[in-house]
């Protein structure tokens, strides 16, 4: 370690990870009042009760936030279904992120899809489900590129193929079955730092409601305990 570089607190920086899902969510979930993108359900830390029943446990563990296009926010009546899992660093916030950095979440989000398949049948899953990992790490251009291949059946070779077999080998699937789990899956990077994220949603509150810092403040607070409440055990984790 370099003599001036601080120290990072392991402890300190779970909660910013933490915190740093809440306030992402908070934010996407102010898109429930203007109905963008035809968004209509958030489910936190787990998928809708109706979905989550009869779900594997590495679905359930894997989902940090489930969103739901259309109609209503269970998967039998939504068009679209996406399962998203956050990964935020403070020590490797520059460093790239690899396949090496994602073998667990792929491997669950394969889980999740063979998962839904079994559940509801290949062609619902084709039809509607996806899956995204959002870091603050930049991602891997080879590793972008590899998943990009794989679902295009495109040649592979140099770091794209090796960035492509581990993808594979952390999902356990086979080379039919890995290509459409590939193009299901978005890996986007440099999501912003807690303190963005933060200052994005209070300007957000300012904007909509014509009011104070301070208000939209005491607004924010508000907004984050109730994601706070909806993923804990008194919550249903589903709005």
């Amino acid at each position: 370690m370099a003599k001036n570089q601080t120290p990072i607190d392991s402890v300190r920086a779970s909660r910013d990870g933490h915190e740093f899902h809440e306030a992402w969510t908070a934010r996407k979930a102010l898109q429930l009042l203007i109905l963008k993108d035809n968004l209509v359900g958030i489910a936190v830390e787990g998928l809708h009760p109706a979905d989550q029943t009869d779900a594997a446990s590495e679905t359930v563990e894997i989902a940090d936030l489930v969103l739901y296009y259309g109609k209503r926010p269970t998967f039998h009546n939504a068009d679209d279904v996406k399962i998203i899992q956050f990964e935020y660093s403070i020590s490797n916030k520059d460093n790239d992120f690899r396949a090496s950095h994602a073998k667990k979440t792929v491997a669950k989000f394969a889980a999740a899809y063979l998962d839904h398949k079994k559940r509801y049948g290949a062609n619902k899953v084709r039809d509607k489900l996806g899956f995204e990992l959002i870091t603050n790490r930049p991602i891997y251009p080879a590793l972008e590129q590899a998943i990009a291949c794989i679902a295009d059946r495109e040649p592979l070779s140099g770091e794209v193929k090796k960035q492509a077999q581990q993808f594979k080998a952390a999902s356990g699937l086979d080379d039919r079955t890995l290509v459409e789990f590939a193009g299901k899956c978005i890996f986007t990077g440099l999501a912003g730092s807690l303190t963005d994220t933060k200052r994005d949603l209070s300007r957000t509150l300012v904007d909509w409601s014509a009011t104070s810092d301070a208000v939209a403040g005491a607004r924010l607070g508000a907004l984050r305990q109730m994601v706070r409440d909806k993923a804990g055990y008194a919550g249903v984790a589903q709005w």
